[in-house]
């Protein structure tokens, strides 16, 4: 991922302010001396200049206030053509709006800079392209409908072999944090493929030799900390036969759920298999007609009393149970009004004549959900 911190750190610089900052995304690159180039940018850009326009403290001053107030990523400032050093008030301002500021010598000419940005951006382009490969394969194991020897046919190019393991993280953003994770396993002599699939960051990781997930899953979560910042929740499925990979990501998954359910974010844990509770008895009954049976029971009579729109209404119940209850945030999450949201979730109860403000009703529908998934 590109940052102004690694930016700089490579180029042999030095951050003079905005060291939390300049851990953020940089989109892109300009050269500008414009004194107000904030109409022309959208946020997240690294911005170099030799502060043509910039004579005095006053405008110094004012172009920091902007760049932090439009969210730009960070300032190069070239000196030795109209400042032969930093201007203090430039660098002040930054250090008090805690925004990203590095001096750009004049013997490293900008267009040095730029090409390097681009060279990177490009590589992160590349990553991308790659991870939709990788998803499009995920995707399709966990359908369940490939057969063994198909499904290591897909899994061959990515280095896996007879056995893996997944792991699975929830950072903030997952497609800030995915080229990291694929970075960390060719570091470690993994192979792999890292995709995000549900909402998750996952990373099917090939299980020869003795690979300890865990272990594995908290040494990325570790990094991904301190790169990335903010909380993520992560846990990692036993090492198990490759054609059992939709088991292992299921397993994975529940293990997160089940953890945050029991005790929040757990911040200093890693979920496994251990943690599954009632979720093992899910997992037993994934090729049983048992599931499909306690399923149909409990969502039956909102897929059949709605016909298409019940798919609708359980996606909100969904997200709903997984907010816990919290109609605002849930309401965010499908992007619709609380009031609609209200709506959907009282249609569900005359439905079903539960009452979801009642915790046994809500376990016992998400329980269902996550079997729906597990049977399909």
């Amino acid at each position: 991922m590109l940052t102004v911190e690694g930016l700089v750190a490579e180029l042999g610089l030095t951050l003079l302010s905005g060291e939390e900052a300049a851990k953020g995304h940089v989109r892109w690159v300009h050269s500008t001396e414009l004194p107000d180039p904030t109409p022309w940018l959208r946020g997240g850009e690294l911005l170099l200049t030799t502060g043509l326009q910039l004579q005095t403290a006053k405008t110094q001053r004012e172009l920091i206030v902007r760049l932090a107030a439009h969210e730009i990523g960070g300032l190069g400032f070239g000196t030795g053509f109209a400042h032969k050093r930093l201007p203090p008030a430039l660098a002040d301002e930054a250090r008090k709006r805690d925004f990203p500021l590095f001096e750009v010598p004049y013997e490293l000419p900008f267009i040095a800079i730029t090409e390097r940005v681009f060279a990177q951006l490009l590589d992160e382009r590349y990553e991308m392209l790659q991870r939709s490969m990788a998803g499009d394969v995920l995707a399709e194991a966990l359908t369940g409908r490939l057969y063994p020897d198909e499904l290591q046919a897909r899994l061959r190019p990515f280095g896996i072999g007879e056995r893996a393991a997944v792991l699975a993280f929830a950072p903030p953003d997952p497609a800030v944090a995915a080229p990291l994770v694929e970075r960390i396993l060719a570091r470690e002599e993994l192979r792999g493929l890292v995709a995000i699939r549900a909402g998750l960051l996952c990373a099917v990781v090939d299980g020869g030799g003795d690979l300890d997930s865990i272990a594995l899953a908290r040494k990325i979560r570790t990094e991904l900390i301190s790169r990335v910042g903010g909380e993520v929740r992560t846990s990692a499925s036993r090492v198990a036969p490759t054609h059992s990979l939709r088991l292992s990501f299921h397993e994975a998954r529940c293990a997160l759920e089940a953890l945050r359910l029991q005790n929040g974010n757990s911040p200093e844990v890693v979920a496994s298999y251990a943690d599954l509770g009632a979720f093992q008895l899910l997992l037993s009954l994934q090729d049983d007609d048992a599931l499909l049976t306690y399923c149909r029971g409990v969502l039956g009579p909102v897929e059949a009393g709605e016909g298409e729109y019940g798919d609708e209404l359980l996606r909100s119940l969904d997200v709903f149970i997984e907010h816990n209850g919290h109609w605002e945030k849930a309401a965010n999450a499908l992007y619709c009004h609380r009031h609609t949201l209200r709506y959907r979730i009282r249609r569900v109860e005359q439905l079903t004549g539960r009452d979801f403000s009642k915790a046994r009703d809500r376990i016992e529908f998400w329980l269902a959900l996550r079997g729906r998934e597990l049977a399909r």
